[in-house]
């Protein structure tokens, strides 16, 4: 079993040196053959470009705001909120504000 406080996650990737310089940062909490768990930190208008995952994933938002793009269509995600899409669907990310997201794959 592992537990993570990800609050503790979060100040550990901001402490580092390229938080400063840097428009986002993550870090692989859980990796294995099924599942990837990847903690990321996004300044303001850090974008992820148009890309797609081999499995299903889903996108948590801790703090922040983010919109996620995919097949024409684009939803705001806010603290609380969540959003999944099946493998394979092209999408991209943009930070509206400084957030904290937890991304979810599931390894197909």
């Amino acid at each position: 079993m592992l537990s993570l406080k990800l609050a503790d996650e979060v100040a550990r990737l901001k402490a580092k040196g390229e938080w400063a310089s840097e428009n986002r940062l993550a870090a692989s909490l859980v990796k294995n053959d099924a599942l990837n768990i990847v903690l990321m930190v996004l300044k303001k208008d850090a974008r992820l470009a148009e890309h797609h995952t081999k499995g299903p994933i889903a996108v948590q938002v801790f703090s922040g705001c983010v919109r996620l793009r995919a097949r024409g269509q684009q939803v705001e995600l806010s603290s609380g909120d969540i959003a999944a899409l099946d493998r394979e669907v092209v999408h991209d990310l943009e930070a509206l504000e400084e957030s904290v997201v937890l991304l979810t794959t599931a390894i197909a």
